[in-house]
């Protein structure tokens, strides 16, 4: 009897770790480098990158698929951008009018708990149009973000990670590769991640918060809070 109770534990324990290290996330996929007066195709996907699993838009999680996507210019304009449904992922673009750097961002709540947890998802992208311009982060409750440019293979990329517009220390980064590989870091005192891609291509960030936080969302207690951020890289 004894034997089976820490069967069934290691069991359990199995599966919480395996339904959290491959975790559902929405993420941004654009060029991180545009031209003046040329449009920029964007898009967004939900799955988990790592897996190569994208998921259609009608089986996107609860109503993430209503989710609101916003364009903020150099100048600091906030344009909320229009979706188009192409079956696998949702569909925008814009044309840079300025130089500097553009901030693409979308922050949804999941209208359904899951169990008692409330879960709200965002990604952030930036491009930039000739020189590059601050970006400001302080609004957004989690965010990681890297320079807005192609990266070269074995260049080092340094991830930053904010949570209410502060550096996060001892934060957890998954960084996530279209090849398959992955490698959870966690950020350092001043909220930094830093890593050397070993492959060419596209490159999914991702860090998360899971916390109490009692409180009631569309009619429904919740006692959890779940957030989750990505961002997305070019390496050639």
């Amino acid at each position: 009897m004894k034997n089976n109770f820490y069967n069934l534990l290691f069991v359990l324990t199995l599966c919480l770790i395996t339904s959290a290290t491959q975790a559902h996330a929405i993420w941004i996929e654009v060029n991180p480098v545009a031209s003046l007066n040329k449009p920029q195709e964007v898009k967004v996907n939900y799955g988990e990158y790592v897996a190569a699993e994208i998921e259609n838009v009608d089986k996107w999680y609860s109503d993430l698929k209503n989710l609101e996507v916003w364009l903020i210019s150099p100048s600091n304009q906030k344009i909320k951008l229009s979706l188009i449904d192409r079956q696998s992922f949702l569909q925008t673009s814009f044309t840079p009018n300025e130089e500097g750097t553009y901030l693409i961002t979308t922050v949804h709540a999941a209208k359904d708990l899951g169990g008692t947890t409330k879960y709200q998802f965002a990604s952030n992208a930036s491009v930039s149009v000739g020189q590059a311009t601050p970006v400001d982060f302080s609004s957004l409750a989690l965010s990681v973000f890297t320079d807005s440019k192609i990266y070269s293979l074995k260049d080092q990329v340094t991830l930053q990670v904010f949570v209410n517009g502060e550096p996060s220390p001892n934060t957890e980064v998954i960084v996530m590769s279209a090849s398959g590989w992955s490698k959870t870091f966690k950020s350092n005192e001043q909220g930094q991640v830093f890593f050397t891609p070993l492959w060419s291509g596209d490159y999914v960030i991702e860090t998360s918060t899971y916390q109490e936080s009692q409180g009631n969302w569309q009619g429904n207690n919740y006692s959890h809070l779940w957030q989750g951020s990505t961002t997305f890289i070019k390496v050639n």
